[in-house]
């Protein structure tokens, strides 16, 4: 076998440890002569690098008894021990804690260890004697009492518990991490909600990103599933008011789910392992509030739903739907039975049934909820049965036609091409003859011939193969096109964002191919992306602004990326291979492999690689041509066989053509997308596309993306191989904090600065915390740069501000620069030791230890308390100033209108009382008026008539008149001087009518037989009778005095008026 080895650079550069005996956070060190001591005097150790990444104890140390160092151990790697007693020949003896005594030769290396309490070291910057030994032992005991975080500078290193720990994720953690995650142990909570206060905080106005890696089963896709429960929390947590449109929040987390069953799958190292790359970008609103999400994918495994190793699954949805799928589902989706063994795609089973179904129901769940209508997951369901149905279809040589053809004979091989073209919504006899017959087109000049070959066995099957992986591809795509529709803002260019990453981890498998290469190569350039933005680009920027700094001694595998990459490399030899037409037999290509490599590296001196001839496999393994390329992880076996065919990827036009003219418009809507979009394309740059150079292109696209982002890492470790809880292999966890350069890390945190703000910014941001008083805030530009503040800042700066920026900049630059000055010395004072050791300034940027920042942005959030109760105070004030006006006004305005409704009403009510009165009145008036004028209508008639009447009688009566007169006044006379007479007698005096005349007045006639009146009725009569004889008028009312018999009644004589 053919094998290329790449191996990284190695420095030997000695390192100065430097250690002093201070307390950093909670844990302390306290150490001198094997005993408890309280000196203060640094401890210098002269440490070289015995291999890549252990410091160690030179010999020139003087050990005593009783010393605690770590020793080389079988099982744990490296474990504390007691200096047990120093032979005079150097031999070393050790005893660890549980009593074994050990001896070391007198050149062994042993790395000190300190009495550390690891339960309360929650960053690994903490331990001030480090190495490699106390950083394994530090993870190792957090481990073993179910700590499972732990910072390592600007990293959080996540062990996989491998086991459900609702109190570490649940709601209630959820919780406590919204309201005082500074205060709480690391989580991926914690880095969760830093990352969402440094979006917030908008310094650099950049956006943030969240990169999770590891190796295959270390747990990124839960730790990316529960910083997006913790993110969509914030954003429910914050908001004052909820509304429907509040519901993306839930889209975004239903996506897992449907990318988990249609992307991961059950592989040796892990039983949910993401087949794909993933990077969601979270999108915030301007009050940083969530918006929607964007998703994007990256090379999933197609070749698993056609195949995988022993003891592995295909995709997860394919076992939920056998096992979640009614009676009517079975029927619609032509599945004639659920046992997934009557389906050679779906292979052995795994999983407990339980799981899947429970799966299942979620999976459902959140498809609904995403907004997938019943019709569309049963296209989508109808075309996985299409899939599973074509895995069963065989083909062998018909003798009757001579030539390949389904296999018609076999009960499965039939009823799979006849349910899969019912599905697919394709004739049944299309589908076969697709899948055994090529079609060929040839073009001379102006002609075109088109041929049809028949293929074999081997092509048969290829194509059947293709057609099954085509159609989950452009599912899988359909699906995550469909989330980006529902979940993704508008305005999506415009937005603030947090991008997670979760892509698949470092894999090696006995049979590795063009999967974990690509794989391999992400995991590669996602740690090249973090030494050079964390620890080169931090060297580079120190040095740059003047710093006195040792460069460290880390991994960089720019050698490995390039050998992968570069020109010539693995991914231009392959395509190379592909865009020539020769043979592709795995022999020939291992050997133009190699041979190009070969001649490159070695005019490549500094490349760092060594090549050398592998003739052998390991045990138990076929003799195949391959290569080894050594990762920084390790090194990796990886097959030629077939790498060639898959990186072409190579699509039959047939197949494509066949279902863009189906009958399902589900199915042809899918495939329209793939024809526009080739169309939109050169052909022959389409053909010239291989699997190496698209996934490429997409990883350049998102390196870039990053790149333009703040980076918070998360490293994920495996604790075991087994994916067993509670189980810690020393040796295997040792390996991966070895390739990703934990130790380094630690070490550029330790000594280093990890936040930077330039000094406008830092002005900008935080000369809010010096007071009115303070002279930055009271006194010129000028004056701010003389006196004691130049000096109390040259105190903590050895640079000086470039003189290279112009005028005005320098002016700027250097006022921010005072005005940063004063901020420090007011906020953090003097230190001890000097600000120096948490604090450098360089000449354009100030330089802050881990943890002033947050101290900061506390003092700034008092500040603005502050302010905000002091703006609160006036604002409600105001408003309280404005209510009672308002209150005021709003008073004398109801009391004006009362004043005027009652005013308008009174005068209504009087005018309307006067109206009446005056109606009334002139009513009656007019009936006064028309009863008097008709009185005197009728008086004036009457008296016209009585003189009328009067006149006829008086000259009727005119000639006996005068002689009645005479008759009757006689008659009184007499009747007088009787009344005299008689008075005394007591007779009575009777009346009696003689005779009436025309409307006259009775005549009275005495009678002496009538009883006679009384002197007063005696009178009146002779009144009246005076009255008739002197003319004035026949007296009316005389009738009235008698009865009807004409006596004179007594009782009516009072009631007599003379007129």
């Amino acid at each position: 076998m053919n094998t290329v080895l790449l191996d990284r650079q190695q420095h030997k550069s000695n390192i100065l440890l430097t250690t002093t005996r201070k307390s950093l956070g909670k844990a302390q060190h306290k150490f001198h002569n094997g005993k408890e001591g309280t000196s203060n005097k640094p401890q210098i150790f002269h440490a070289e690098k015995r291999d890549r990444t252990t410091t160690v104890i030179s010999t020139t140390a003087r050990l005593t008894k009783g010393m605690k160092v770590f020793a080389p151990h079988q099982e744990h790697v490296w474990s504390s021990a007691r200096v047990n007693d120093i032979e005079k020949d150097g031999k070393i003896t050790i005893r660890f804690h549980d009593q074994t005594v050990k001896s070391l030769a007198a050149n062994t290396w042993l790395p000190l260890a300190g009495d550390y309490d690891y339960l309360e070291c929650d960053d690994l910057g903490q331990i001030s004697l480090l190495s490699k030994a106390a950083v394994l032992d530090c993870v190792r005991s957090r481990y073993s009492h179910q700590v499972f975080y732990v910072r390592a500078g600007n990293t959080l290193l996540a062990v996989n518990p491998f086991e459900t720990i609702p109190l570490l994720y649940g709601n209630q953690a959820v919780n406590d991490y919204l309201q005082r995650a500074q205060e709480l142990s690391p989580h991926v909570f914690s880095v969760a909600d830093k990352t969402y206060n440094h979006l917030c905080r908008q310094v650099d106005d950049s956006n943030q990103s969240i990169i999770i890696s590891g190796e295959s089963g270390a747990g990124k896709t839960c730790s990316a599933r529960y910083i997006m429960k913790y993110l969509t929390s914030i954003g429910t947590h914050n908001a004052s008011n909820i509304t429907p449109a509040d519901h993306i929040e839930m889209k975004i987390l239903d996506s897992n789910p449907i990318l988990e069953a249609f992307g991961n799958a059950q592989t040796k190292k892990n039983d949910n392992s993401s087949r794909f790359g993933k990077f969601i970008q979270i999108q915030y609103s301007d009050n940083f509030q969530i918006a929607g999400a964007f998703l994007e994918t990256y090379l999933l495994e197609k070749t698993r739903v056609i195949s995988h190793a022993a003891g592995e699954r295909t995709f997860h949805i394919f076992y939920q739907m056998l096992c979640g799928v009614g009676p009517e589902e079975q029927l619609e989706w032509k599945l004639p039975t659920s046992n997934h063994q009557a389906y050679k795609y779906v292979g052995d089973y795994w999983l407990t049934p339980e799981t899947d179904c429970e799966t299942w129901q979620a999976t459902r769940e959140a498809m609904t909820d995403v907004g997938l209508s019943t019709h569309d997951q049963n296209d989508i369901f109808k075309v996985l049965s299409a899939v599973l149905h074509l895995g069963n279809v065989s083909f062998h040589h018909s003798s009757d036609v001579d030539a390949v053809v389904v296999n018609m004979n076999s009960l499965d091989s039939a009823s799979g091409i006849d349910y899969a073209a019912s599905l697919l919504g394709v004739e049944a006899g299309q589908l076969p003859t697709v899948l055994t017959v090529r079609t060929i087109t040839a073009s001379h000049r102006r002609r075109h011939s088109v041929f049809h070959k028949p293929c074999d066995a081997g092509e048969c099957t290829t194509r059947r193969d293709c057609l099954a992986k085509m159609l989950y591809n452009r599912i899988f795509q359909w699906l995550v096109e469909f989330i980006n529709v529902n979940i993704c803002a508008s305005d999506v260019f415009n937005r603030k964002f947090i991008g997670l990453l979760d892509v698949y981890g470092f894999e090696s498998f006995e049979n590795n191919s063009l999967e974990q290469l690509c794989i391999n190569y992400a995991n590669e350039k996602l740690q090249q992306h973090f030494v050079e933005n964390y620890i080169k680009m931090q060297e580079e920027e120190y040095l740059a602004e003047g710093f006195h700094w040792q460069p460290l001694d880390y991994e960089d595998n720019h050698n490995s990326v390039q050998l992968l990459e570069g020109t010539p490399g693995i991914f231009s030899l392959l395509n190379e291979e592909c865009s020539l037409m020769r043979e592709s037999e795995a022999p020939a290509v291992a050997d133009r492999i190699l041979a190009q490599l070969s001649s490159s590296l070695l005019s490549r001196p500094d490349a760092g690689a060594a090549m050398s001839h592998r003739s052998s496999r390991p045990s138990g393994s076929s003799h195949m041509p391959a290569f080894t390329v050594l990762h920084y992880a390790g090194s990796v076996i990886y097959e030629v066989e077939n790498l060639v065919e898959k990186n072409k990827d190579k699509i039959p036009e047939e197949l494509v053509g066949l279902l863009q003219g189906s009958q399902n418009t589900f199915i042809r809507s899918l495939f329209t997308c793939v024809q526009d979009e080739n169309c939109n394309h050169d052909s022959k740059k389409r053909q010239n596309q291989t699997v190496l150079s698209k996934f490429k292109s997409s990883l350049m696209s998102l390196m870039s993306v990053l790149n333009r982002s703040k980076p918070h890492y998360i490293r994920c470790v495996k604790p075991n191989c087994a994916s067993r809880a509670r189980f810690f292999d020393s040796r295997y966890v040792m390996s991966q904090l070895e390739a990703c350069g934990i130790l380094q890390t630690v070490q550029i945190a330790k000594a280093g600065f990890p936040d930077r703000l330039t000094y406008v910014e830092f002005s900008n941001r935080y000369g809010c915390l010096l007071k009115r008083n303070t002279p930055g805030h009271t006194k010129s530009r000028q004056s701010i740069g003389s006196g004691s503040s130049r000096s109390s800042a040259n105190r903590i700066m050895p640079c000086t501000v470039s003189h290279e920026a112009s005028a005005p900049q320098h002016e700027e630059q250097g006022f921010a620069q005072e005005v940063t000055m004063m901020v420090v010395q007011k906020v953090f004072g003097q230190c001890s030791g000097g600000l120096s050791n948490v604090i450098q300034c360089g000449k354009r940027k100030i330089f802050l230890k881990d943890g002033l920042v947050e101290k900061l942005e506390v003092l700034m959030g008092e500040v603005w308390h502050c302010c905000a109760v002091c703006i609160q105070r006036n604002w409600r004030r105001h408003m309280h100033e404005k209510q009672i006006r308002r209150h005021r006004e709003e008073v004398m305005r109801q009391h004006a209108a009362c004043m005027l409704i009652q005013a308008v009403f009174r005068g209504w009510h009087v005018r309307k009382r006067q109206t009446r009165r005056k109606v009334a009145s002139v009513a009656i008036q007019h009936a006064w008026h028309h009863y008097v004028a008709r009185n005197k209508a009728r008086q004036q008639l009457e008296a016209s008539l009585l003189e009328k009447s009067l006149k006829r009688e008086r000259d009727r009566l005119s000639g006996e008149h005068v002689k009645l007169i005479q008759q009757t006044y006689s008659s009184v006379l007499d009747l007088a001087n009787n009344l005299e007479r008689k008075t005394a007698m007591g007779d009575s005096i009777q009346f009696s009518p003689s005779h009436r005349t025309n409307q006259a007045d009775t005549v009275a006639v005495v009678t002496s037989q009538m009883p006679l009146l009384s002197a007063q009725v005696c009178l009146t009569l002779y009144d009246a009778l005076d009255e008739i004889r002197q003319g004035a008028g026949i007296y009316r009312n005389i009738p009235h005095l008698f009865h009807k018999e004409g006596i004179l009644s007594k009782r009516r004589m009072p009631q007599v008026s003379l007129l």
